[in-house]
């Protein structure tokens, strides 16, 4: 039986909601590489999925006053090389509201920010893994406007 070099990858993240009036902004970082998603990371030892992305959110935005729908989680797989290295990766997005637009990026990761609505945000997310996970987080939203 020939030995697997593909890599397990876990990563976990928020899907940072401002609602407005009418809408709802979604908050994108830009990697320094420059493609543009939502905040994660990867856990620390010992944390849970939400624990850990809660700790990459307030890390790289320096927002701390939120709140999640922890019962709700959203599930991205995708696969990518890197130095001859082939990687599956898993990234669970919990949804989370926020109180105030006001971020302070964290400079070594993230090269930019921003807040956009839906179709906005749909046009500069880098990576169709993710557009689905906000296409589904939205669909959520609109489907349950009481969850504010």
């Amino acid at each position: 039986m020939a030995r697997s070099n593909i890599t397990q990858d876990e990563a976990f993240g928020i899907v940072p909601i401002l609602p407005q009036t009418s809408a709802y902004l979604f908050l994108l970082i830009q990697h320094h590489a420059g493609h543009w998603g939502f905040p994660k990371g990867h856990a620390d030892p010992g944390e849970t999925a939400l624990q850990a992305a809660c700790r990459e959110f307030v890390e790289e935005t320096g927002i701390s006053d939120y709140r999640v729908l922890e019962e709700l989680s959203f599930v991205e797989h995708y696969t990518f090389s890197r130095e001859g290295q082939r990687f599956e990766k898993t990234v669970v997005y919990f949804p989370a509201f926020v109180q105030s637009p006001t971020v302070h990026h964290q400079e070594a990761e993230i090269r930019a920010h921003a807040w956009v609505d839906y179709n906005a945000a749909i046009a500069r997310l880098s990576f169709n893994g993710a557009k689905r996970i906000l296409t589904d987080v939205h669909r959520y939203l609109v489907s349950h406007p009481d969850s504010l």
